[in-house]
Order: C-alpha cells, then structure tokens, then sequence
C-alpha cells in the first residue's frame, strides 16, 4: 500500500479537511510521514508493460484475445496479481477483459495498440 497511516491518524486527516479540527486537540494528534514503496511500484510498472508487450504480440500474430492463464504462465505470475493489474490497465481503457467459452481473455483496446506501438518505437 503506498499510504500508510492509522486510524487516528485519518480520523484527524478527515477532521481538517472537513474543517472540525476543533473537536481534536492538535497536541494529542502526531502525524506520521507518508511511506511510498518505490520498489513495489516499480514492479507493477513492469509488470503492466509486459502484460502490454504480450497483448501486442499476440495481436501482431493474428490472436486478438489471450487467456488471462496463458498470460499467467507466460509472465509467471499469479492469477490475483494478472486481475489486479488487469483492473488498472482496464480502468485506463488500454485492455478489455471478456468471457469466451466460458474463460477469461484480454485484448488491447485502440488506446492500448496506440500506446503498445509508441512504447514499440521508444
């Protein structure tokens, strides 16, 4: 997670921002640093370039659609970190997740052919 903080520690974040700081003494409340995992993050980045690279391969290749658990096996990694990234790049509209014959399969959207090809050149 990149933000970690307590639950008192959001009780007095939310209090100021909704302006009832008053009901919290300043003093009682001690406000950690925001800790960021770089290192976390960094691996996700890859690893959604990669499930992009695979997705664009394969379309190169005349397979519009890949299994979510070929891409697992191809990338070895697992199927809940495959949907947590999925979710991130489908929230972006770069790739479509859909059921056919009952298994889920992702293609690259326009926008994700688009950004496959640019990162192809960089």
């Amino acid at each position: 997670m990149l933000l970690e903080c307590d639950y008192h520690e959001v009780q007095a974040r939310a209090g100021f921002a909704y302006g009832s700081l008053d009901a919290v003494p300043l003093d009682s409340v001690q406000l950690g640093p925001v800790q960021f995992d770089p290192v976390q993050l960094d691996h996700s980045a890859v690893l959604m370039l990669g499930v992009l690279e695979l997705l664009h391969a394969e379309h190169e290749a005349g397979r519009a659609h890949v299994s979510l658990a070929v891409i697992c096996k191809r990338l070895d990694i697992r199927m809940s970190t495959l949907q947590r990234l999925m979710t991130a790049l489908s929230e972006q509209a770069l790739v479509d997740v859909s059921t056919q014959k009952e298994r889920l399969v992702a293609a690259l959207t326009a926008s994700g052919e688009e950004l496959s090809l640019a990162l192809q050149v960089a």
